[in-house]
């Protein structure tokens, strides 16, 4: 198994200006990532898209290579099914070979480590049959008791009752449900994602019909998006020190 980290760090952010360049806990953010992915053995190459020059002198001052993003790639509506199309083509170019895996590692969670990607990448070669793994976190449950309002602005459950046989797939009665009795929930964390390479680059996506779940917890799935965030994972990053 080989694989390609791709990390996208555009120079425009928003919500946070400079974010990928920001200083937390002394490094700046996207170095974080950067060293989470070579501290990965599956991973041979670690590269950085990005059309700041900035950041990719940055990247390449860590050990990263850089492929250098087009304008309107690094705009707020460009999409990252793009940026990773862009890239595995871009490499393709350059090496003439298409890696097995890319794990597509945004720099906005710096509480993964390289500990996590060779679990993660270990999790893979188990199962056979996985064609992508994303890391998820748990979160509540009782979501799933939740109502909506049907069109005559009366509530509706939000899940329908089991008609027939649940595995066929009918949808679970949840509503009634003891707290105990529902099902655990996962939501994306944006830490890790792991598809086959070569798909991607026709078809780019983040997930596939047979998507392995990396479980990780409340402080190494927080996601540095706003200033708000900032103290939250300078504390979770000391507390792991």
């Amino acid at each position: 198994m080989n694989a390609l980290a791709l990390i996208p760090a555009r120079g425009g952010s928003k919500g946070i200006p400079r974010k990928n360049l920001l200083s937390i806990g002394g490094t700046p953010l996207i170095v974080w990532t950067i060293e989470a992915a070579k501290g990965c053995s599956y991973i041979e190459r670690v590269i950085v898209s990005s059309e700041d020059e900035e950041i990719l002198s940055v990247a390449r001052a860590h050990g990263a290579e850089v492929i250098e993003r087009p304008a309107e790639l690094s705009t707020d509506t460009a999409s990252v099914k793009s940026v990773l199309q862009h890239a595995l083509v871009e490499y393709k170019k350059r090496y003439q070979i298409v890696p097995e895996y890319v794990a597509f590692l945004q720099p906005t969670s710096p509480l993964r480590t390289g500990e996590h990607l060779t679990k993660a990448f270990e999790a893979l070669e188990r199962d056979k049959e996985a064609d992508a793994l994303m890391s998820v976190h748990e979160i509540d449950n009782s979501i799933l008791k939740a109502s909506i309002l049907n069109t005559k602005g009366y509530l509706e459950y939000a899940t329908h009752p089991i008609r027939g046989d649940a595995s066929n797939g009918a949808k679970r009665e949840f509503a009634n449900m003891n707290r105990q009795m529902l099902p655990k929930l996962y939501m994306p964390n944006g830490a890790i994602y792991i598809m086959r390479a070569a798909p991607c680059i026709d078809n780019p996506r983040f997930d596939g019909e047979r998507t392995l779940p990396f479980v990780m917890s409340a402080d190494e799935s927080l996601d540095l998006d706003s200033a708000e965030d900032i103290a939250k994972v300078e504390a979770a990053l000391s507390r792991t020190r």
